[in-house]
């Protein structure tokens, strides 16, 4: 485990429970000797209740999701990230009433919701991320019991979701975000009984769902949102069904998901949304036997997953659509590496996953045996060194890292062990349980707890893994007055060890052609002109920086 020096600005630092919020401190750290460590977690707000599985909808540079403070029953709630910037959106049951908002979906510049007020019951809102632009689509089934939306999804500039009307059971349903645009799909069974649907995945211009009806069963659908353009796909005919499972974009309008079938079992299925186009992709267990595939995630090109293997175990898979593209990544364990949390980060798979006599440690994958590999023990010996969910901020990543003496914390990585640290022991001693929310800008937001209160905290990613940078300055080397001729020399001053440091000569702000030394010999084009010095440090695994000098005073025309 690689341990961190304190963080080198003033922040507000989370006590033990024991000694209670009122004690919330102001601490001063050290300057960080490593490559990593400019930023600190800030305390964001806390909370009476908030729920950490609670649907999380991120909109622009803020997150709406579902908390309940001081003031009032469990509303929306907004945050930037700041104490400041964290707000509730709408009291929508006023006083101390729940609205129990969930499912927070985005589309577009406006995110969905699900609530229950009184008189409409639970129904389907919408906000634009002000109190003003916060409303009531459509009181789709009028009285207090409401329409029951669920299943909230993004598909194009629209929402689907499931609902019922009173007239109609829960069935696949439209909205624009308006009452006139908020209409019934289809009845794909007939009658007040309704469908039973779920995993509604958006694939390029259409979506497809897992539906159960009389008479079809537990069957694949295919949609562009219209009622014409609603299909079943009967995988298995008849009174069995295939219910399909872990629904996962793969390309285009092409998606991969789990099937049971009578001669298969459950494996790997592939659907372009035509019956034709529906096949399995490969039994990767021969026979009926399961192979129990989940954890579907796409990366990249690919879809990764979990997966049993005869004389394998559970290990980590891949797939891109075909037999051929679909096997083992990598043999991580004797029995089995349980892969879990799988994600994509910039590209690359980062996953959980464990072997005999390690705990469930961060792991990466490229895709290839080679290039599948831990990336740092965070606990000593079979304890557990990570808690999930892993949350990805461009390419960087952040997660709870659990230790025996930190509890779980904090932590973030950049797929180095260098590279992976926990970025400060919030609630000091062994008491911390962090859980990594969402990424919203430079920063992810974790969810702990304080004297069992859910408090967040934030933390500035992007700027923990930036190079340590010095303002460069101009000296010059010859006597006299600034003219065609003189020789200036640029200082870097202190930067990140290690940094590989580039340098660019500037006049009047515009760079100079060829000008790429640590020396600089004025010249005729540069008269009535000032000179700067711009100086950028690169680190592998790092944002690099940009630091530009004072200027000059104008070279004489003499």
């Amino acid at each position: 485990m690689h341990a961190h020096p304190n963080p080198r600005t003033t922040v507000a630092g989370l006590c033990a429970a024991a000694v209670g919020l009122a004690a919330l401190a102001v601490t001063a750290g050290a300057t960080p000797a490593s490559a990593h460590g400019n930023t600190s977690p800030t305390v964001v707000k806390t909370f009476t209740t908030m729920s950490a599985d609670q649907e999380i909808a991120v909109l622009g540079n803020r997150f709406l999701f579902a908390a309940e403070a001081e003031t009032g029953g469990l509303e929306p709630f907004i945050s930037d990230g700041t104490a400041a910037g964290t707000t509730m959106l709408k009291d929508l049951a006023p006083g101390a009433g729940d609205s129990s908002p969930a499912e927070f979906t985005r589309v577009g510049s406006r995110v969905y919701f699900v609530a229950t007020t009184f008189p409409a019951g639970r129904e389907l809102w919408v906000t634009d991320g002000t109190a003003a632009g916060t409303s009531l689509v459509e009181n789709i089934h009028p009285g207090a019991g409401g329409s029951s939306p669920g299943e909230l999804t993004a598909f194009g500039d629209r929402l689907l979701l499931k609902a019922t009307d009173g007239f109609h059971g829960s069935e696949l349903w439209t909205s624009r975000g308006t009452e006139a645009t908020t209409e019934l799909v289809e009845d794909l069974t007939p009658g007040v009984n309704g469908s039973i649907i779920s995993d509604i995945t958006a694939a390029h211009g259409v979506a497809f769902l897992h539906t159960f009806t009389p008479g079809v069963g537990s069957e694949l659908v295919r949609t562009d949102g219209t009622d014409g353009g609603t299909q079943f796909i009967d995988i298995v005919p008849g009174v069995k069904s295939s219910a399909p499972e872990e629904i996962t974009h793969l390309a285009g309008g092409t998606v991969v998901f789990t099937a049971d079938t009578p001669d298969e079992g459950r494996e790997l299925w592939r659907s372009n949304g035509t019956p034709a186009g529906t096949v399995l992709v490969e039994d990767a267990t021969p026979g009926t036997a399961d192979s129990t595939i989940n954890d579907l995630a796409r990366v990249g090109s690919k879809v990764f997953y979990a997966g049993t293997l005869p004389g394998k175990g559970r290990e980590l898979l891949a797939t891109a659509g075909t037999a051929a593209t679909t096997g083992l990544v990598r043999d991580i364990a004797t029995f089995s590496s349980n892969p879990t949390d799988i994600v994509d980060v910039a590209g690359r798979a980062y996953f959980v996953a464990e072997t005999q006599g390690s705990g469930r440690e961060l792991y990466t994958s490229d895709g290839t045996e080679s290039g599948t590999v831990k990336v740092e023990e965070i606990a000593a010996g079979t304890d557990n060194g990570v808690v999930g969910p892993l949350v990805a901020n461009g390419r960087f990543l952040a997660f709870g890292g659990d230790t025996a003496a930190t509890g779980t914390e904090p932590w973030v990585s950049n797929g180095t062990a260098g590279g992976t640290d926990q970025v400060k022991d919030v609630v000091p001693g062994n008491q911390g349980s962090a859980q990594a929310l969402v990424a919203v800008g430079p920063r992810v937001v974790f969810r702990t707890l304080v004297e069992g209160k859910p408090t967040l905290v934030a933390h500035d990613v992007q700027g923990w893994f930036t190079v340590d940078a010095a303002t460069p300055k101009i000296t010059k080397k010859t006597k006299g007055k600034l003219r065609a001729g003189s020789k200036l020399a640029a200082k870097a001053g202190s930067w990140e060890p290690g940094a590989s440091l580039t340098f660019r000569w500037l006049r009047n702000g515009k760079p100079i052609a060829g000008a790429t030394k640590t020396t600089y010999q004025v010249k005729k084009a540069d008269r009535g002109k000032k000179i700067r010095v711009r100086v950028t440090g690169a680190l592998a695994g790092h944002n690099p920086v940009e630091r530009t000098s004072s200027a000059t005073g104008k070279v004489t025309k003499g």
